[in-house]
């Protein structure tokens, strides 16, 4: 099932040639006059940050305008949503013609438990994300008051992220998102690891556009951690104030994980617990290390992973019988 890096790209003639850019899974295309872009445009119609292609980890394509100036064409049409690709897509930018090319469908993944009744007990087997922004305090200083618009931004992408991606429950804890996915088999299947990768792509469009939106000068970036584990779950809370949520070890190592990223060089960090409650598969990833937690006297198993590693996962994960 596992499909190779190459089997999506962007072609388009510049100067008489013809250049083929490829598009990873959980990547992001750039397309612009600035040279930070990933297809870098010498064209005057093009703004410097004009639109670009995110590829979540199915394989999926989107094309996103970034409030250019002279707009973003998809087969003729104005793009003025995020807009899904197909396969010899035309995109055009400014005078310039973009063709889209995927060789190999996005996979479809299976719900083991689709159709299934679900009901919420005491105890259940959940998967928890945990994102976090990267020097909240400093970026405050220098925005001010913009910083509560920036975060209510993004803020308001992600609870449509996490809601487009299925997540039983949503919290926002300062400048922190949790969610949890509720596995009523008590077990993962390899599209529950997929749908969290593809909250991670999301994220960083989410960060993107709004570091764009917001002009701020150094890139917004952030950390996660990823868990599975048993917890409570339910309309816990006081009377009048109760809330679907999910209490316990597993949520805790979760928002330890993420802090642990900053002290391991790495975006994320997922616990081995992941990988073990797979029921559709058997994926021991390799160059997991062990990380010391704060609160916790023993160590802890986990994968560090950079933002562009995750596609070779996916793949590896995606491959396996």
């Amino acid at each position: 099932m596992g499909k190779d890096l190459g089997d999506t790209f962007v072609r388009f003639e510049s100067d008489g040639q013809c250049f083929e850019v490829p598009i990873e899974r959980l990547g992001v295309c750039g397309f612009g006059r600035s040279l930070s872009n990933t297809v870098v445009l010498t064209d005057t119609m093009a703004s410097r940050e004009h639109a670009i292609i995110r590829r979540n980890a199915t394989g999926s394509c989107v094309l996103n305008d970034l409030g250019s100036t002279n707009g973003t064409r998809l087969n003729g049409r104005p793009v003025s949503v995020p807009t899904p690709l197909n396969s010899g897509d035309v995109i055009q930018i400014g005078r310039q013609s973009i063709v889209f090319v995927q060789t190999n469908a996005p996979e479809k993944m299976v719900d083991p438990n689709a159709g299934r009744t679900q009901f919420l007990v005491e105890q259940q087997l959940v998967s928890v994300l945990v994102i976090d922004l990267r020097g909240y305090t400093p970026l405050s200083a220098k925005l001010g008051p913009q910083m509560a618009e920036l975060m209510g931004e993004i803020f308001r992408q992600s609870g449509a992220l996490l809601k487009e991606h299925g997540a039983w429950s949503t919290k926002f804890i300062g400048d922190a998102v949790m969610a949890v996915w509720v596995h009523p088999s008590n077990s993962l299947a390899r599209s529950d690891i997929v749908n969290a990768f593809d909250v991670l792509s999301g994220y960083q469009e989410i960060f993107l556009m709004a570091q764009r939106q917001f002009k701020v000068a150094d890139p917004l970036r952030f950390g996660a951690g990823f868990n599975a584990g048993m917890a409570s779950i339910g309309n816990i809370g006081s009377e009048g104030s109760a809330d679907f949520t999910a209490m316990g070890e597993a949520v805790n190592i979760a928002f330890r994980l993420e802090t642990a990223t900053k002290e391991h060089g790495c975006d994320v960090l997922m616990a081995k617990e992941v990988f073990e409650a797979l029921s559709d598969a058997y994926y021991v990833p390799e160059n997991m290390v062990q990380v010391e937690l704060k609160g916790y006297d023993q160590t802890f198993t986990a994968l560090p992973l950079k933002f562009d590693q995750i596609g070779t996962v996916v793949n590896d994960l995606l491959a396996v019988a």
